[in-house]
């Protein structure tokens, strides 16, 4: 027998399912640490610079993140980014952050740059992509630092690929950028400290330098040890 309802009855039903189905999509989104930069005191899932800054009619903050597919990588890496001590548009933990996965071979941009900027907005076709990610300041100079965490919560734990182990942490992935002033085009370099060039995630305790090994990359990197 085939039971039908009515569309008063077919209502209500969505009134007690849509809730629950949204709650549940939430959860899962919040538990990928998408929606928010995570919170740890986790050195290995932590790079810092200490300076940045946002001047309008002056200068923005450029920051490239690349995935340059070490032997010792997994082929996506999850990078949270926020930018501390500057006044943001929305001034909340949405509008200081970019939140994205870097695939083996990709680059991604982010640009730290007042909001009422000539060129770099999102309604120019050069920065509206999956792979430039805009963190907009108010029109006041802001001079702040950035902090980036990896979304692997486990960033010294390897995944075995073809006998290989790799790893999905910030010492797999470049991280560089450039303090830029326009008026002159010229400016300095950020120093990140926790990311490829500087790391060694896993040796906790060893002091000896990474010695190569035929074949294989050197290893992990020691984020923030």
């Amino acid at each position: 027998m085939v039971c039908r309802m009515s569309k008063t009855q077919t209502f209500k039903m969505l009134l007690l399912v849509l809730p629950v189905m949204i709650l549940g999509f939430t959860g899962t989104v919040q538990g990928q640490g998408v929606l928010s930069v995570p919170t740890t005191a986790n050195k290995a899932r932590i790079a810092i610079s200490p300076y940045a800054q946002s001047v309008p009619g002056d200068s923005y903050t450029f920051i490239g993140i690349s995935h340059p597919s070490l032997d010792s990588s997994r082929s996506q890496i999850g990078v949270a980014l926020e930018v501390l001590g500057m006044t943001t548009v929305p001034n909340n933990a949405a509008g200081r952050a970019a939140i994205f996965t870097v695939n083996s071979g990709e680059t991604h941009r982010v640009f730290i740059v007042n909001l009422a900027h000539s060129t770099i907005n999102s309604s120019n076709s050069a920065f509206n992509n999956s792979r430039t990610h805009l963190i907009f300041t108010t029109s006041s100079a802001q001079f702040g630092n950035v902090r980036i965490v990896s979304i692997n919560e486990a960033p010294t734990v390897p995944v075995t690929v073809g006998g290989v182990r790799k790893y999905d942490n910030l010492s797999q992935v470049n991280i560089w950028g450039v303090v830029f002033t326009e008026s002159s085009s010229t400016g300095f370099a950020m120093e990140f400290v926790g990311d490829l060039q500087d790391s060694t995630v896993g040796r906790t305790g060893v002091d000896n330098a990474l010695q190569p090994v035929s074949g294989k990359t050197t290893g992990v990197g020691r984020g923030l040890n």
